[in-house]
């Protein structure tokens, strides 16, 4: 059972980079199934696809998850049910994370203690395990935030480039994660720990020591490579290129008091346009990079609202974005997210208004 195989590995051994001296030299390979956790509730948390996975406890990463066959983007590789969930307003709060540990079964306070732990200082062991795997939901449900950590979700390693998009689908209170790109057989399987994509190599390595204690190893992060060479230069001008945006947000804002008039809205147009390009830019440089998940839909999101502003000149420029940003969340976050329904249903409206004018 793969679940008692892990109970002999380090507690340490576990999600993230983690340094060499904690390192435990054992191997599982083993599907990755729901009927191999024990106990009833541990089981009905779990719904991965039982052909596609196996945990291995590798060299230098810990605890890692690899793919046993090549997987297609837009696979679901991984559902499960949170064991700790917590709203925004709970999630800083140490008490409400020991109160909602408690709850658990004595198997699944077993499992939890297995969690890799960072080790952060003046927690206790609990609190810090939930701050070292814990996934931030708060793109997923807008009105509550907040945060949840799971057994195998856990498992998965950081890359500043993942393979994999996490998401949290409030529905059914499930913690989900897409294949992003085609992902050959043997290959790891990494989500990305950072919100922030757009920092430099040294930037992300320094958080990741602080609140992680690892230091990411990925082809963004390693150096004397090809990848490496280019990547902090995309990485800069991303940021650029939301700066950029920002500005003319800004410069949108100073002027929504007043009156729209010809000459207003033809500036509101060129606002428009200079947007536009940035987000453009901004395109070309996830897609170089390999960021083809949250990051590039919120582009095409953030595209097509910046082509509405242009009025009835940027109406068919904003479909043609919102189908962009449909395409990358059906492969990220899956065609029933709530996320994918919201679009269809705004195309379908305009669908809908475009035929009756």
């Amino acid at each position: 059972m793969l679940v008692s195989q892990l109970d002999r590995l380090s507690v340490a051994d576990g999600s993230g980079i983690i340094p060499a001296d904690k390192i435990w030299p054992q191997t599982i390979v083993g599907d990755v199934r729901a009927t191999q956790l024990t106990g009833s509730a541990a089981v009905s948390r779990s719904r991965p696809r039982d052909d596609l996975l196996e945990v291995v406890s590798t060299s230098d990463r810990g605890l890692a998850v690899f793919s046993t066959r090549k997987i297609k983007a837009g696979t679901l590789v991984l559902a499960e049910r949170p064991l700790i969930s917590l709203d925004k307003d709970e999630e800083n709060d140490a008490s409400a994370i020991e109160r909602e540990f408690s709850k658990l079964s004595r198997t699944e306070q077993k499992i939890y203690l297995r969690l890799f732990d960072a080790q952060k200082s003046r927690m206790s062991r609990v609190v810090s395990i939930y701050y070292s795997n814990c996934y931030n939901c708060g793109g997923f449900r807008p009105s509550q935030g907040g945060s949840a950590i799971g057994v195998l979700s856990s498992r998965f390693n950081h890359s500043c480039v993942p393979n994999l998009q996490f998401s949290y689908d409030e529905g059914s209170n499930e913690m989900r994660f897409y294949a992003i790109r085609d992902i050959s057989r043997g290959k790891e399987m990494c989500s990305n720990y950072d919100k922030s994509v757009f920092e430099v190599t040294t930037k992300r390595q320094r958080k990741q020591q602080m609140y992680y204690g690892f230091v990411c190893r990925c082809e963004a992060c390693e150096p004397k490579n090809e990848f490496w060479a280019r990547s902090d230069e995309r990485r800069m001008g991303m940021y650029d290129a939301i700066r950029a945006v920002q500005r003319c947000e800004k410069n949108l804002s100073a002027g929504s008091d007043t009156v729209i008039g010809e000459e207003e809205q033809a500036g509101r147009v060129e606002l428009a346009e200079e947007a536009l390009r940035s987000l453009a830019r901004l395109e070309g440089l996830l897609l170089k990079e390999g960021l083809v998940g949250a990051p590039l839909a919120n582009t095409y999101r953030s595209m097509a609202k910046w082509a509405e502003r242009k009025g009835d000149r940027g109406g068919d420029e904003a479909v043609t974005w919102r189908i962009k940003e449909l395409g990358v969340c059906i492969t990220a976050f899956g065609e029933d997210a709530q996320r994918t329904k919201d679009i269809e249903a705004q195309l379908d409206a305009q669908q809908t208004s475009t035929r009756l004018m």
